[in-house]
């Protein structure tokens, strides 16, 4: 189970929701795909300035998590130099909605 728990009912995403969404059939990575879920998780909350996922966002942050899940595990090995990485525009879009901006 993932170690990001967003929900009183539990973590945003589970590790096999994890795996299929990275097409993940082997084991081998399992501790690797959970420290990158946190992060996506994390990462989400953080975008929209938040601590917990507001109820009846789920979705959106569930999609927007597992995006992101894919582009740091499909990006783990890729070094950027010079360059400002931005975020998905997809999640960008599934988040906004729930965004708080702090003046």
């Amino acid at each position: 189970m993932l170690n990001v728990v967003v929900l009183t009912t539990g973590p945003l995403l589970t590790l096999d929701e994890a795996k299929q969404h990275l097409r993940i059939d082997h084991d081998d990575d399992d501790e690797l795909v959970t420290t990158y879920a946190d992060a996506a998780v994390l990462s989400c909350l953080s975008h929209c300035n938040r601590q917990l996922v507001p109820q009846g966002a789920e979705p959106a942050f569930r999609a927007a998590a597992l995006l992101t899940l894919g582009s740091i595990y499909n990006s783990r090995e890729l070094v950027i130099t010079g360059t400002i990485v931005a975020l998905n525009p997809t999640v960008e879009a599934l988040l906004r909605p729930y965004r708080i901006i702090r003046i």
